[in-house]
């Protein structure tokens, strides 16, 4: 019976075709020898039924000392059974789970993260979106924006609120409004020019 190598980087389709290369040489249990390498073949039969019946209802675990690499190699897909949609992982506080992706990763459903999220390069979200639940969450904007800000709906929505006021207005151009009114501040210096209203400013003299 030819030796059959078994290397630790096997994946499961390369164990799959040894273990049936295997079959082939064993042929008929009546012609093999009473041992193989001191262990009785009924003894080693036994042993592959076992492992064959545990891997298919139970899994396997994989053991290593302590910083030993234990690595699994799948040739195409691994299928995890149990609680739906949920992998569970357990080690110590000083290990740590790492697990490869390729360079995209496509998610077709709700991605719910218990956690922070720190996203390296850009993001681009479509659909509605909401950010933060009460107004004891904060927004902290490190970036310039380079955008129009334009609300949903107009006469709507206010900028700021009582007891919340904007400080300083940095702006150039003019302030208008729907009926074709305008506000309009000098480019360097002199007087605010306005159309169609006026601005009443209060002068303490001393």
């Amino acid at each position: 019976m030819a030796d059959r190598n078994t290397p630790a980087s096997f994946t499961f389709e390369e164990w799959r075709v040894e273990f049936n290369e295997l079959a082939v040489d064993v042929g008929d249990i009546a012609n093999l020898p009473a041992t193989i390498t001191g262990v009785a073949v009924t003894d080693a039969f036994e042993a592959i039924k076992e492992l064959n019946t545990s891997i298919g209802t139970t899994g396997f675990d994989i053991a290593a000392d302590s910083g030993t690499a234990e690595t699994v190699v799948i040739g195409n897909t691994i299928t995890f059974s149990g609680t739906t949609n949920e992998i569970e992982t357990s080690v110590s506080a000083t290990d740590t789970i790492q697990i490869g992706l390729p360079d995209d990763v496509t998610v077709t459903n709700d991605l719910n993260v218990g956690g922070n999220l720190d996203v390296t390069g850009n993001i681009t979200l479509g659909g509605n979106i909401t950010m933060g639940d009460a107004d004891t969450d904060s927004i902290d904007f490190n970036a310039d924006i380079v955008s129009n800000i334009i609300p949903n709906a107009a006469s709507t929505y206010d900028l700021g609120a009582s007891g919340k006021e904007w400080q300083n207005i940095y702006m150039t151009g003019s302030l208008n409004n729907d009926s074709g009114t305008s506000l309009t501040f000098p480019t360097n210096s002199g007087a605010i020019a306005t159309e169609g209203f006026s601005v009443a400013m209060g002068i303490a003299l001393g």
